[in-house]
Formats: C-alpha cells, sequence, structure tokens
C-alpha cells in the first residue's frame, strides 16, 4: 500500500525551518529516507545514507516533486544502496537529469571565489586564495561537486600535508568554505568532508608540522653583518639598492612596504612619518592606518629615491608609487619581492632574505640591555612588537591594554627605530673598516 504525505508532513516541508524531517515508517523509521527542506520551503528533496567502499555517504534521491510518496522514496533508497554495496556511486546513476546541472567542484570554486575573494581586504591575500585553489585541488577539479568525498580531499591534502603545512591548512579551510557553499546552495548534501575531524587528521598522518619546522626560517642577514652590508648598499647609486636599504630600516614586510606611496609620506613634519594603510597589512594589528617613525637616515634615503624618480619623469615634485616597477611589462606598478631578493643574494652576494630583515632587527633588539647591564632589556618588549606591527604579544589577558598606547607605543618605537638605523648607519660601519 502507498503511503502519501501526511498533512502534517506537507506543511512541515512549506514551513522553511531548514529542518531535515525523518520520516519514520514502522522497522524502517532509523536509517530510511529524509526530506531535507531548505530555501524556506521551496526546495524539498529526499535523501539517505548509504555505505559506499568503506565511505559513508549522502545520496539524493530526487526532488518531492519526483518522488511524491514516502514508498517511492524509501524504493528508491532501497536502489541506492544496493547499487553502493556493489560498488557503484549511486549518487551519479540515480539523477540523470540533474547530472548536467551539477558543477564540478572546479566550477563551483570559480564562481564561489568570484563572490567571495573580491571582499578580502588585502590584496596578497586574495591572490593567494585564488592562486591556492587552482594550484593544489587539481586531483579534484573535474570531481562533481556533490561527489566528492573524503578519499577526494585525501588525494588533494596528502602530498602537501607534511611538506608544505602551512599552504595544506590554508586549502583544506578553503575546500571546507567552498563545499559549505556548495550544501547551502542546495548542490549537494551531507557532512562536509573537508572538516577537520579527528579522522581526517588520523587519515593525514597525524598533526601537520608546526609552521617553520619543515623548511625553515626565513635566512637572515646577521646583525654584526648589518653594517658593512647598509654602507655596500648606500653606495650604490640604484633604486633596489635604496629599495633594500629602506626596507630595512622599516621592519615592515614586503608587501607593506613596494606599495610605498607619495601620499603616504610626511617627510617635513617635526617627527616625519610614514603612514602605512591599514588594507595592506597581513594581519591589521590595530583596525587603523598604522604610523611607522621615520629615523634620519631612512628620510635621507627617501628623499634620494624621491629625486631620482623627479628626474627620469622629468618633473620637478614626483608624485606616486615611491619604489616602481623595473620592468614596464610588469603586472603591478611597484617593485617585486623577486626583484629585490635577487638584488640582495646576486648583486650584493649575501646569503638571505628580504623578509628575514625583520630577524636581523629582532636579534638586534633583543641583544640591547641597559648600559652596564647584561640582562636587563633596554626595550620595551611590547615596542620592539610593535615596530615590525605584530599584535598585541601576551594576548588578551596581558596586563597593558592593547589600545592604551598611544598608537602602539609611538614614542618608544621612535627612539628604537632611530638606534636601528644608527647601528646600521653606513657611516658608522665606513669608520670601523678604517679603524680595523
Amino acid at each position: 500500500m502507498t503511503k502519501k504525505l501526511t498533512a502534517e508532513t506537507k506543511d512541515a516541508s512549506k514551513r522553511g525551518d531548514a529542518d531535515i524531517l525523518a520520516l519514520p515508517d514502522g522497522a524502517w523509521g532509523f536509517g530510511g529516507p529524509v526530506l531535507d527542506v531548505r530555501c524556506n520551503g521551496a526546495d524539498r528533496r529526499w535523501s539517505c545514507k548509504a555505505v559506499l567502499k568503506n565511505n559513508r555517504i549522502t545520496v539524493q534521491l530526487g526532488t518531492i516533486a519526483q518522488l511524491a510518496t514516502v514508498s517511492a522514496a524509501k524504493a528508491a533508497m532501497v536502489k541506492a544502496r544496493a547499487m553502493a554495496g556493489q560498488g557503484i556511486d549511486p549518487r551519479a546513476g540515480l539523477r540523470p537529469d540533474q547530472t548536467n546541472i551539477i558543477p564540478s567542484f572546479g566550477q563551483h570554486a570559480e564562481t564561489f571565489m568570484a563572490e567571495y575573494v573580491p571582499t578580502l581586504k588585502n590584496a596578497k591575500n586574495r591572490d593567494k586564495w585564488i592562486a591556492s585553489v587552482r594550484n593544489h585541488c587539481k586531483p579534484i577539479w573535474n570531481t562533481k561537486i556533490d561527489l566528492v568525498q573524503t578519499a577526494d580531499i585525501l588525494r588533494v591534502l596528502k602530498p602537501i600535508w607534511k611538506t608544505v603545512p602551512a599552504m595544506a591548512s590554508e586549502v583544506r579551510s578553503r575546500m571546507e568554505v567552498i563545499l559549505d557553499d556548495a550544501t547551502v546552495k542546495n548542490l549537494r548534501s551531507g557532512d562536509n568532508p573537508a572538516l577537520m575531524t579527528r579522522a581526517l587528521r588520523h587519515a593525514l598522518g597525524g598533526k601537520a608540522p608546526k609552521s617553520g619546522t619543515v623548511r625553515g626560517a626565513h635566512k637572515s642577514v646577521h646583525p654584526d653583518d648589518m653594517p658593512a652590508l647598509m654602507a655596500a648598499l648606500k653606495a650604490k647609486d640604484s633604486q633596489s639598492a635604496r629599495a633594500l636599504y629602506c626596507i630595512a630600516l622599516s621592519c615592515l614586510r614586503s608587501q607593506e612596504f613596494v606599495q610605498m606611496h607619495t601620499s603616504e609620506l610626511q617627510l617635513d613634519d617635526a617627527q616625519p612619518i610614514w603612514v602605512v594603510p591599514k588594507e595592506r597589512f597581513k594581519v591589521d594589528p590595530h583596525n587603523k592606518d598604522f604610523k611607522v617613525p621615520l629615523a634620519p637616515q631612512f628620510v635621507a634615503a627617501l628623499r634620494e629615491q624621491l629625486a631620482y624618480l623627479a628626474a627620469i619623469n622629468n618633473v620637478a615634485r614626483y608624485q606616486g608609487y615611491v619604489w616602481q616597477a623595473v620592468t614596464e611589462d610588469s603586472d603591478v606598478a611597484w617593485i617585486s619581492d623577486a626583484t629585490m631578493l635577487r638584488y640582495l643574494q646576486r648583486t650584493m652576494g649575501m646569503d638571505g632574505t628580504v623578509h628575514g630583515f625583520r630577524a636581523s632587527y629582532r636579534t638586534w633588539a633583543n641583544r640591547q640591555f641597559l648600559e652596564g647591564t647584561d640582562a636587563t632589556p633596554k626595550y620595551h618588549h611590547f615596542a620592539v612588537e610593535y615596530c615590525q606591527a605584530h599584535t598585541t604579544p601576551g594576548g588578551k589577558a596581558s596586563a597593558v591594554d592593547p589600545y592604551d598606547r598611544d598608537q602602539m607605543m609611538f614614542t618608544a618605537r621612535v627612539g628604537i627605530m632611530k638606534d636601528w638605523a644608527n647601528y646600521c648607519d653606513p657611516r658608522k660601519a665606513a669608520t670601523l673598516k678604517a679603524v680595523a
């Protein structure tokens, strides 16, 4: 006897509560077909659980228009489980009418990224988001979005889980978001296979190595070698040399530095500053534009660069990006990280990285003690961190209010940045060399 949907069930399916209504029917009540109610009741479809090759999967049986009775849904469920038992994926065979309208993972990923990625504030993060998905999700790019399961996630993550752990973690979270979006849009149902569960972590071989333990930290120039390097850079009359000189004094990341614009500089103030827009930071440290105090050596190098740009552009006062792209066919208007890295390693012969200058500064700062002592730090550790635009050290439990700091302890940073520049002062390096 065919059992039609009851009036109560029909009313429930129209409510649009986003509930999943289990419909018991005697002996098959637990584990039987369920009615998924989504989109305010406009889209109601049957689904069931099945086991395919030791993997628990969710099978969409059909819409309520296609399967108008419980018996019809139950029959479809029996067929689906029989196919799964034979090793045949029932998700592709039971819905031939929908095969062409279900996008592949790659198609849906592109659609999702077109909507989501522009909302990210940082351009480098936007590029990284897209590149990581396109590069690492190739093994499942052409798999139908509703057929993606745990085995597919493992195909993507296993090759990079132990070798590039930071990227693997980001790719996993991005696949999770993309699959969640597909579920919200009724393109798939059931558990998200990219969700980090204990079982998934175990299948990947345990926890990923901590960041920085696989490839190691960025190579840095030892602080003892900084004065000589800065002297050599000062002697070079080139934009790349001046850029390296200035980024070393700035203590910031290259993504924050390379887009420096003349509109951000206040070189004629009593205390010259560079105001970096908050949108450029990898992690926004205080939800405000960040003021960098400029040491006299930093200001002098910037004035040299601006004079150089005014001369090559044949203008009296240059306005625009301070560090222009080296080649005209560059995709962006500013100098690239690769250009500075090549200059540092090939031209200057240094075995370090541009990002490593931050470590050079930090090592130097940690070695500074009050005069006459060998254990009392000269600088407040918060101020040392803030010079690098780090977030509040110590976290929320810190005794110091992270917002009671006069724009990230600006006065303290002025002294530190001047001391760092004086240490790296080329004239000092030249004097030491002459004395030696």
